[in-house]
């Protein structure tokens, strides 16, 4: 079993497309950071953080070494905001799969030999594993398709929602 390190706009958008309850079906061990998960940007209710809790999802606290280790990444990368560092940290201190939406991230995180995702990747594992009815996975593709505050190549969200929509 992996670890899935999320970041913030991974979650925002896995929330807007209706699949934050079924995230935690995966076969994989979700884990957001601490920093993260206190963020005003996810403006979760504690009522979504308890689901999240009770189906699974770790909420990871930083040692020292690793919060050192984030510095020290935002340091070298000062592009990227203390926040991806954290995830970078706690990624690399799990040897786990980072899952970001952020360009910059994902180019840092595969320099530094982490296996990197986004949400699309999600839609594959959540069909793959058959954690949830595939209607609800062509929904969340129908929503981000129509949300202009969702930046994902459009070739792939339409390839993703034509195979989906074949099975329904």
């Amino acid at each position: 079993m992996c670890v899935i390190v999320n970041d913030a706009s991974c979650l925002i958008d896995l929330r807007k497309g209706g699949l934050i309850a079924v995230i935690c079906n995966l076969p994989h061990r979700l884990v957001v950071p601490l920093p993260i998960r206190a963020s005003e940007v996810l403006d979760f209710s504690d009522q979504q953080w308890q689901h999240l809790d009770a189906q699974g999802l770790i909420t990871h606290d930083l040692t020292p070494a690793e919060v050192a280790h984030a510095f020290a990444l935002k340091q070298k990368h000062r592009a990227l905001s203390a926040n991806d560092c954290f995830c970078l940290a706690t990624a690399l201190a799990n040897r786990g799969i980072l899952l970001t939406g952020d360009a910059l991230l994902r180019r840092v995180g595969t320099e530094k030999g982490l296996r990197v995702h986004g949400v699309l990747w999600i839609i594959d594992e959540l069909a793959v594993a058959g954690a949830c009815a595939a209607s609800l996975l062509v929904e969340a593709l129908r929503a981000w398709r129509s949300d202009s505050t969702v930046f994902l190549p459009q070739h792939e969200i339409s390839k993703r929602f034509e195979s989906l929509a074949a099975r329904l």
